[in-house]
């Protein structure tokens, strides 16, 4: 971008771009301000003269929408883990504004959105503009992704080239179209319901103990709540890792699952030796198949929490948090059928990676299910930013949502 042009847009010094960056990353924990507002940090950052400036703007942006690491991080692992949440907290966060010391063309900008949100950047990049798409191009799926990018380049380009009246002319006849196209989306957004018979459970259980009898009663109880919630329900969705799949523990899920009805649940499921997948399991009542199974695992997260779960350089020696047990990463989330509908799953930390949820655009679900476990979380804001996010990704994808959450004992 010419120095001309930085002139002509950024009356702004770099102080105050960086001060409207930083309230632009805290406005993702309030409400749906952080998707409708990010568009903002990207002429932020641009209208910068010199990298150094860029990469203050967009440090200042990240900095101050990820801070909930620290209290998260002190929240999941204990007081003694606050030191290990500043070092995750301040590399994430110099890391993503790196990207955006290249920023000052269109095409380098768009670089860097798609780069800073695909692995490896793409393994913790928060606060993503792109959620931006769903906010103008609601329910167009790709074609609205695909149109926010367009709509990007061509405004920057534009600014770029004021002085290049063909590039400007063809700017200004693309820009219109587009800002009619997302009005237009905007005015007749359909109202999705979600499918006949399905809900989903929220529960404030808080975590699994390491006291077995104390988690039997902790089973006993939501299973029992369930069950009087569910009532004529067909399919119920349950929140994040309620429980890990052992035998035991699985055929009393599998006992008490009315006929007729289907109980999609979060579980920690072992796959491997010191392994497990943070899934969800389909147990249909009364249905069992040839192997004398009446669940299947059709949900495992893309990716879990880093470095809490899913930490590959540290083998584990056992299934329970004390013997470092290990999650996988299963990368993919395919669409699956359930009771007819397909339906496409975005299991807590998931719901926070824009590659992830590009998986769900590119597939074009029926339903999404939401699962979270967010006893730990609270006054961290990282549920916030989490809501946040996936609602302005469903808002894209057109899909109905059904969501589980479990929250902390009351």
């Amino acid at each position: 971008m010419t120095a001309a042009m930085k002139n002509r847009i950024a009356p702004f010094p770099f102080v105050a771009r960086a001060i409207f960056a930083a309230l632009l990353g805290v406005s993702w924990q309030y409400g749906h301000w952080g998707p409708v507002l990010s568009l903002l940090l990207i002429p932020l950052v641009v209208m910068g003269p010199s990298r150094r400036d860029r990469y203050g703007v967009a440090l200042a942006y990240y900095l101050a929408g990820s801070h909930g690491l620290i209290l998260g991080s002190a929240s999941f692992f204990g007081p003694g883990h606050v030191p290990m949440g500043v070092a995750l907290w301040l590399a994430s966060s110099v890391l993503l504004a790196a990207g955006w010391v290249f920023a000052d063309r269109p095409w380098r900008v768009l670089a860097v959105l798609l780069i800073d949100a695909l692995p490896p950047l793409g393994l913790f990049d928060w606060l993503s503009p792109l959620a931006n798409a769903g906010v103008l191009f609601p329910a167009l799926g790709i074609f609205g992704l695909l149109a926010w990018l367009l709509l990007i380049y061509v405004a920057l380009h534009g600014l770029s080239a004021y002085r290049d009246r063909h590039a400007l002319s063809a700017s200004l006849d693309i820009i219109p179209v587009l800002l009619i196209a997302s009005l237009a989306a905007n005015m007749v957004i359909p109202n999705e319901t979600r499918p006949v018979g399905w809900m989903g459970m929220d529960l404030h259980l808080g975590p699994i103990t390491r006291n077995i009898m104390a988690d039997m009663a902790r089973n006993q109880e939501w299973i029992s709540q369930t069950q009087a919630k569910a009532g004529h329900h067909r399919v119920v969705l349950l929140p994040e890792t309620l429980l890990t799949w052992w035998a035991g523990n699985a055929a009393e899920v599998k006992s008490a699952v009315p006929m007729g009805q289907t109980w999609l649940v979060g579980a920690s499921v072992p796959v491997g030796p010191a392994l497990l997948a943070d899934g969800i399991e389909e147990v249909r009542g009364g249905v069992v198949d040839g192997k004398g199974k009446s669940g299947r695992l059709i949900f495992v997260s893309p990716f879990p929490v880093p470095v809490s779960m899913w930490h590959p350089w540290y083998q584990g020696h056992g299934y329970v948090r004390s013997d470092g047990v290990g999650y996988e990463a299963g990368w993919w989330e395919p669409i699956r059928k359930v009771d007819g509908v397909r339906a496409w799953a975005s299991i807590c930390y998931d719901q926070l990676l824009p590659w992830v949820w590009a998986e769900c655009v590119a597939q074009d679900p029926q339903v999404v299910l939401l699962t979270n476990n967010e006893w730990w979380a609270d006054g961290t804001g990282i549920p916030e930013i989490q809501r946040a996010t996936a609602w302005a990704w469903t808002r894209l994808i057109g899909s109905p949502v059904v969501e589980a959450e479990n929250a902390e004992n009351r």
